[in-house]
């Protein structure tokens, strides 16, 4: 049991997504873990459930990840009900679609204070009970937004890449005290929540998917592992990165994805005729 012994705290845990599967993943391995989101409390409770299926250890508390409050009431149910503090995982965000010109302060505020700032709050309140405790484990989830863009993406991607300072800076102050912080960055990772969106739109899902070396999107469990083991002591000479889990997105130039030549050296024909001997259009 990798997080045996470990208590944590998974902010953004409705289920059908990153954080619900990395609370599962730990509660699988030994943790007992607070759960929370913002609003989505029925998916909140089959978090929950599936957590308790599993035979693990789990309370949830909802409430908004930003606000002081509820990390209050969050730390203190930890402290209350499993007598400690070892891992804080932190999942929240928010998504506003439009040029940067175009943001209103509003939206700007709250994509940042959701995105950024409810992880720096988090940690605030985390950080002490994980220094008086001996050691722990920051895991934010990021994103390779955090490295680059999509078009109208600047508030989410401006809050991810301060996510990314944020672990770097965390773990350099804390290293001293046994913490280690780190983050993952997935490319699009589809659950049950956004699929039948994307299956929608087959040319969209298509040639979105075609944007991956292995022609796919991530799971919800997959990155899950991925918290797990930065969470876990299996990686306990690991902190200050951030660890990209993307399907191959972010390795490859944009040539690769839209040129003619590397395009018929080793992909299929969605966007160009296969030339290669023995496939139909060759």
């Amino acid at each position: 049991m990798r997080m045996e012994g470990k208590v944590a705290i998974v902010a953004g845990a409705a289920w059908g997504g990153i954080g619900a599967a990395s609370a599962l993943a730990l509660a699988r391995e030994g943790a007992r873990v607070v759960v929370n989101t913002r609003s989505n409390v029925e998916k909140l409770d089959e978090t929950l459930k599936r957590i308790e299926e599993a035979g693990g250890q789990a309370i949830a508390v909802p409430g908004d990840a930003s606000k002081d409050a509820t990390w209050n009431k969050l730390v203190e149910t930890a402290l209350s009900r499993f007598g400690r503090l070892t891992t804080l995982v932190y999942n929240p965000a928010k998504y506003c679609f439009r040029p940067v010109a175009d943001i209103t302060r509003e939206q700007w505020d709250e994509t940042l204070e959701i995105s950024l700032t409810g992880a720096w709050i988090a940690a605030k309140h985390c950080l002490p009970e994980m220094v008086k405790g001996g050691g722990g484990s920051v895991v934010f989830v990021s994103s390779v937004n955090g490295s680059i863009t999509n078009p109208h993406f600047g508030a989410y991607s401006a809050a991810k890449a301060g996510l990314n300072a944020l672990t770097r800076s965390i773990a350099l102050d804390y290293g001293s005290y046994g913490i280690r912080a780190n983050a993952v960055a997935p490319g699009s990772v589809v659950g049950e929540r956004s699929r039948a969106r994307l299956e929608a739109d087959v040319l969209e899902d298509s040639l979105s998917k075609d944007c991956y070396p292995l022609r796919r999107y991530g799971r919800p469990e997959e990155i899950g592992a991925v918290v797990l083991f930065l969470a876990s002591d299996e990686s306990s000479f690991v902190t200050g990165i951030v660890l990209t889990a993307d399907g191959g997105l972010t390795i490859q130039s944009p040539e690769a994805l839209v040129k003619p030549s590397f395009r018929r050296k080793w992909r299929d024909d969605i966007l160009i005729p296969s030339t290669r001997a023995g496939v139909a259009g060759s």
